[in-house]
């Protein structure tokens, strides 16, 4: 867990008032407060000046600010839900869902992943592939087992089924139907993993539902596996009771100290790990992707960066490997004379001076340098409010010093990012107000990051995601030899 660097032990959590029946809301509202990306963006959500009362993420802002404080009351979240009767209760997934909904992809996408649901024709093996946004995987019960293994269900979930005659699927190549065969794969994994087990079914007999109550030892973490990255366990919503009523409540591993908390209603209490062994009353899980750092990456990358003097290259460097690897002064005098290359873990990092002081020749020996075997990745490195006319120039120089292409592997990070904040609007705003940066990210493919290095943000785990994205085993480098080969001619 290591979205904030080190753990605050001096922290205190404050609880959530029950309207009447309203611990099911209680127990998600928890669980998104103690999401630390979701509560950033209810933080920095600029209501318009003419939305009412009912706006959602108007009425998280609020509650989040007065439960940072003290012990907060939901009444305007169940008014802007709609809620009519706070004395009758609801299923704790049902908002869950409906809250994420409500509030928009700005604050869910830590929550959003895509799936692939996938059929076959058994005959000329065509295949229609449907990708859908999801928030939740809902998890199917054996009633026949009294502990329920639910990383094998996790499997079942994405095993291949065949279909009933009954439910043949029309071939457009075979112009019949034709034996199916379905299955689902996540195309795109969430930072956020929620898991719903279907611990509600219809009895047929009795003719109404009934609970599942097998118990299960939670895991506290998903091992990485095929695609999936590993996961680790922050949130837990228990449910006590049966269809018709009882009383959910959640635990909670803090991001900030890594203690257990039981939320239930108003009350706060620290807990432990043990209280999810061989218990009957998980109702929703919620994983979290394990931080990336330089020794867990899925693939080897070196990443060369570039840009104008004093634009922080050496700090992002140190960002990226998650130490204190290049040498970093604050002032106006240029700390970084030469290049330096530096090996942590499965990542390399080539930090450079201004290599546009550097003449034609110069730069070329200096390039073939820093390109042996070459990089992945080329970042541009630029404080945010000094893009300049001259910086446009510098970049276009690059690109035509090298090839077209190489703009593919590039991505912008911006430093100095606490002068948003001055500026007071977001990036997306920044950049298409300001012509010629915008032109800049383009070539870049709309790649680029954020860094505010004063926030106390820990941005290694989140550079090394976007990273990773841009970069996959059997890809080339970014400068390749013949592109230096050509610049070597040219510069004779």
């Amino acid at each position: 867990m290591s979205f904030i660097k080190g753990f605050r032990n001096e922290v205190q959590y404050n609880g959530l008032k029950n309207q009447g029946a309203t611990c099911y809301l209680n127990a998600v509202l928890q669980c998104l407060f103690m999401t630390p990306e979701f509560r950033e963006a209810v933080e920095s959500y600029e209501a318009p000046g003419d939305c009412g009362e009912e706006n959602l993420l108007l009425q998280l802002q609020k509650l989040f600010t007065q439960l940072s404080e003290k012990a907060a009351t939901t009444g305007g979240i169940t008014k802007s839900l709609g809620i009519r009767s706070v004395f009758e209760q609801q299923d704790a997934v049902e908002y869950y869902r409906k809250i994420l909904k409500a509030v928009g992809t700005h604050a869910s996408k830590v929550f959003e992943g895509k799936m692939n649901n996938i059929t076959k024709c058994g005959t000329c093996g065509n295949k229609i592939i449907e990708t859908n946004t999801f928030i939740s995987i809902l998890l199917s019960i054996d009633n026949g087992n009294d502990k329920y293994d639910m990383e094998k269900s996790l499997k079942t979930f994405f095993e291949h089924s065949k279909l009933e005659e009954d439910d043949w699927m029309y071939c457009e190549g075979c112009e019949r139907k034709t034996e199916t065969e379905t299955w689902s794969e996540i195309y795109e994994y969430p930072t956020v993993l929620a898991l719903h087990l279907k611990r509600f079914d219809f009895d047929y007999i009795q003719m109404r539902y009934e609970k599942n109550e097998c118990r299960l030892d939670v895991p506290l973490s998903l091992p990485e596996e095929d695609n999936r990255p590993r996961y680790d366990l922050y949130a837990v919503i228990n449910h006590k009771g049966g269809y018709s009523g009882g009383h959910y409540d959640t635990i909670i591993r803090s991001y900030e100290n890594g203690i257990w908390y039981r939320f239930d209603d108003y009350s706060v209490t620290q807990t432990s790990e043990s209280s999810l062994e061989n218990s009957s009353l998980p109702y929703m899980l919620m994983y979290r992707k394990s931080a990336l750092n330089p020794g867990n990456i899925p693939h080897p990358m070196r990443i060369l960066l570039i840009g104008p003097s004093r634009a922080g290259k050496s700090t992002v460097g140190n960002i990226i490997l998650g130490g204190n690897y290049f040498l970093c002064k604050s002032g106006s005098e240029t700390v970084t004379k030469s290049s330096m290359v530096k090996t942590v873990g499965k990542v390399t990092v080539m930090d450079t001076p201004n290599l546009f002081s550097l003449n034609k020749s110069s730069w070329v020996k200096e390039m073939q340098k820093l390109s042996d075997p070459g990089p992945n990745v080329i970042l541009w490195v630029t404080p945010i409010s000094k893009f300049s006319e001259q910086q446009q120039g510098l970049f276009h120089t690059f690109k035509k010093r090298l090839d077209s292409r190489t703009t593919k592997r590039m991505m912008i990070i911006f430093t100095n990012g606490r002068q948003l904040k001055e500026f007071v609007q977001p990036i997306d705003r920044f950049i298409s107000d300001h012509r010629k940066l915008c032109k800049v990210v383009r070539c870049c493919q709309n790649r680029y990051h954020v860094i505010d290095i004063t926030d106390g943000h820990n941005y290694t785990s989140e550079l090394l995601e976007k990273l990773s994205e841009m970069v996959t085993l059997k890809e080339a480098t970014a400068i390749t030899p013949m592109q230096l080969k050509c610049l070597r001619k040219r510069s004779l």
